[in-house]
């Protein structure tokens, strides 16, 4: 068997947590809070609107007292599912296998987590000149959902990081760019009638198909016209209608309709306006219910306003990963390869909260140890070699730290 990486104690503890996303991550978070607190750390927590999850933020203050600047080591704490996935192994207990470590989480992104907690004790001892900061998040495997409250917080009471390290698995890459990533949901409620008497009613799957066309559209005009980025594997801007959901039965009027969308962003876009365009789409759909509604009255000779009282459209966003876009050379990428990560900065089309950080005003890279292909499959493994190469990559950060 091979040598185990001196932070395989902290994976170990940290994969044995199911802390599958949406479900509670308080057990695993606190083991973290006791390691901080036997320091005299104090963790602060953001909870989701149910308090079953949280997020976690941690300051090591410089030598002198100073717990702005600094740079943070930022990891999410949630894992995807394995159900129906064929593992040969508990996918909760890690194993060692060769040169590789098999379980959920050990790529995506425990082992990150891990090696920083591992030299935990050591940045502690360090006279540092400049903070560190840990941020662990929770429900990041849905949309990067829990992150944004964590860094409202920490904006909040003044931390202001300059950098920041997110540890997704990058093969020890710098990534200094990814497309944003959103995702929405529009719900149509039309009004059911026979077939035979369809003027009678208004079908919202018929008003879902524009905006599915709607959709369409617009990933086909990024398609043409841009603008475009090579360093990516699709060089534009991406959208699509992924789900419909709509009718009870051929010959009956549909009467619902959902549609669920995804559209992946350059960094040169901007994503709020995309946003605003789809607002405005609904908005237009909203008035055609209606107008379907009121000229389905006067056929069916129904009461005024009987049938405009039933129809609706709704637009929910259901998760927001703003693009990360740190120019080339920038001090935050220079500073990754001085840790020991590879490359100038790569772009990938995977998301993560580096956007988050990098809108509050934190400067920011993605680096981390496994493959990103090896990230929510069965069997997810990591090559020790990478661990141990994070494990220096922390060694060298904290040298920085203290320099």
């Amino acid at each position: 068997m091979s040598t185990l990486p001196k932070s395989y104690p902290w994976i170990e503890k940290l994969v044995g947590f199911q802390t599958v996303s949406e479900t509670p991550n308080a057990d695993l978070l606190k083991v973290l809070a006791d390691e901080f607190e036997k320091y005299d750390l104090t963790p602060h927590y953001t909870y989701s609107d149910d308090e079953t999850r949280a997020n976690m933020f941690v300051t090591i203050p410089a030598a002198d007292g100073t717990t702005t600047g600094g740079i943070v080591i930022s990891g999410h704490t949630d894992v995807v599912p394995v159900e129906g996935q064929d593992w040969d192994t508990d996918p909760f207990t890690p194993v060692v296998k060769g040169d590789k470590l098999y379980g959920r989480g050990v790529a995506d992104m425990k082992s990150y987590i891990a090696t920083a907690m591992q030299l935990l004790p050591e940045m502690v001892k360090a006279n540092l000149t400049k903070p560190i900061h840990f941020a662990f998040s929770y429900d990041e495997e849905i949309g990067c959902v829990g992150a944004p409250r964590m860094i409202d917080d920490l904006v909040a009471r003044g931390v202001k990081p300059e950098y920041c390290i997110v540890g997704e698995p990058s093969m020890m890459q710098v990534i200094s760019a990814h497309k944003g990533a959103h995702r929405g949901r529009v719900t149509i409620r039309g009004v059911a009638k026979h077939a035979s008497l369809a003027p009678h009613g208004v079908n919202a799957v018929a008003v879902g198909g524009k905006f599915i066309t709607f959709i369409d559209d617009l990933a086909s005009d990024w398609i043409a016209d841009g603008p475009f980025d090579s360093d990516f594997v699709a060089p534009f801007s991406t959208a699509a209608a992924n789900v419909a959901r709509g009718g009870v039965q051929y010959n009956i009027v549909a009467q619902d309709c959902v549609v669920e969308y995804d559209f992946r962003s350059l960094p040169s876009i901007d994503a709020d306006a995309v946003l605003q365009r789809i607002e405005r789409k609904v908005e237009e759909l909203g008035k055609e219910l209606v107008e379907r509604a009121r000229v389905a009255e006067e056929l069916a000779e129904a009461e005024e306003g009987s049938l405009q009282s039933q129809v609706s459209i709704e637009h929910e966003l259901l998760a927001r990963v703003p693009a990360l876009g740190t120019p080339d050379g920038h001090d935050v990428i220079e500073l990754g390869k001085s840790f020991g990560g590879v490359g100038d900065g790569a772009k990938v089309t995977y998301g993560t909260e580096g956007g988050q950080f990098q809108e509050a005003g934190v400067a920011t890279i993605v680096c981390g140890p496994g493959d990103i292909a090896q990230a929510h499959t069965p069997n997810e493994w990591i090559e020790l070699n990478q661990i141990e190469q994070c494990e220096q990559f922390m060694e060298n950060l904290l040298c920085w730290a203290r320099s």
